[in-house]
């Protein structure tokens, strides 16, 4: 189990810098952490949608994790970057 988390906090190393420009672009446009929240749900979404296509699927380098299924995946992936925007969203709320 452990082995699956420290996998999936390795591929979200590279989708943070991604996370970061969306969530400075909600900030930007209204500092709402629902609409934050909402927007990565939907963002996680497509991605979801995207690995259903058997070429993209092919193409993306998290199908070499081993044990992770989908679900726990996205799950995950989607707790990391609630939990970091929740904290960016706070600190950023104390200087607004």
């Amino acid at each position: 189990m452990q082995k699956q988390v420290l996998s999936i906090l390795n591929y979200y190393k590279s989708m943070a810098f991604w996370s970061f420009i969306v969530t400075l672009a909600i900030i930007a446009i209204n500092p709402e952490l629902i609409l934050a929240l909402s927007t990565k749900l939907f963002l996680i979404f497509v991605l979801w949608f995207m690995i259903s296509d058997r070429k993209v699927r092919q193409r993306l380098g998290f199908y070499k994790i081993r044990g992770v299924s989908n679900i726990k995946f996205f799950t995950v992936i989607f707790l990391i970057d609630c939990t970091v925007t929740s904290a960016f969203f706070t600190l950023i709320k104390e200087f607004i």
